[in-house]
């Protein structure tokens, strides 16, 4: 089915649960769903964004070369538990691309959507996150950063060749600080040369290896939101700059590796008389399940 005759079909559906195909234009299916409503669609408007992901850029491959995907209804259910079993099947008959069974672009079995990512496929993902061996600006980025925070399971310094900044604001969910988010502060002031000490103004954007960086949007409304700094607004997006006071110097540098500060000419020795932080603060680099 186009498009038209997609919406024609599902207007009729009164809020009953279904499976669905999206296929590329010579009909090979690439991504299997359960929906409601127009459900069907939403991928689409989510390629429009800066995400990024096999399914996704699939997508933006044939909106590039101007032409349209189709769309298949599998069936219509309404009972959800059914609807989601059904996905499961039509996800393993037609098979992953990242199994090696199939042209799917999921990267799970189905279901709740959460389970049955394949090994080879979280190894991939990880390394690709904060991997030293990853390719090109992402490899570089990582490299740098890890060279500062070890206990990470990202990176929150992103290729801006890669990545969209977005208008920053604190995080709405409550935060503690992090080693990540210190070592994210740190990775800018290396970068750009700016001493730490209170008053300091460390930009957002930064330049490892002659590729220009940022520090991703979530990272940096968690740095915000747990008072490792104020913002200084700026435009367009990515050009902000975090403001550090005397207290936001002291939870930097209570997380931080000195003698790499000071070898990196960011930190003075006189400034190392700093009171560590009550291990009740420091809060682990688990990821956040709110950040939704």
């Amino acid at each position: 089915m186009n498009r038209a005759e997609a919406v024609e079909l599902l207007s009729s559906a009164k809020g009953r649960f279904y499976v669905y195909v999206l296929l590329r234009p010579d009909g090979t299916p690439f991504y299997v769903g359960k929906g409601k409503g127009l459900r069907l669609f939403f991928h689409e408007s989510e390629a429009l964004g800066d995400g990024c992901s096999h399914k996704l850029n699939t997508i933006r491959a044939n909106t590039r070369a101007g032409k349209e995907i189709a769309y298949e209804i599998a069936a219509f259910y309404d009972d959800e538990d059914q609807c989601h079993r059904r996905e499961i099947e039509e996800i393993a008959r037609i098979g992953r691309h990242d199994l090696k069974t199939g042209p799917l672009t999921n990267l799970t079995a189905g279901g709740e959507g959460t389970s049955g990512l394949a090994d080879e496929t979280k190894q991939r993902i990880d390394a690709e996150l904060h991997g030293p061996d990853a390719p090109g600006e992402r490899g570089a980025a990582n490299r740098f950063f890890l060279k500062l925070c070890k206990e990470t399971r990202s990176v929150p310094v992103r290729p801006a060749s890669a990545f969209s900044p977005k208008a920053l604001k604190p995080h709405r969910c409550t935060r503690a600080p992090s080693r990540r988010m210190a070592a994210a502060l740190a990775a800018s002031a290396i970068a750009n040369r700016v001493l730490l000490e209170p008053g300091c103004v460390i930009p957002r954007k930064l330049s490892i290896d002659g590729s220009v960086m940022y520090i991703e949007n979530g990272a940096s409304a968690d740095i915000l939101k747990a008072g490792l700094a104020t913002l200084v607004p700026g435009r367009p997006a990515g050009d902000e700059h975090f403001l550090l006071d005397h207290q936001a110097v002291q939870k930097l540098l209570s997380l931080s590796d000195h003698d790499l500060l000071l070898d990196a000419g960011v930190l003075m020795p006189a400034d190392l008389g700093v009171a560590a932080l009550p291990n009740d603060s420091l809060q682990s680099d688990a990821p956040h399940a709110a950040r939704a």
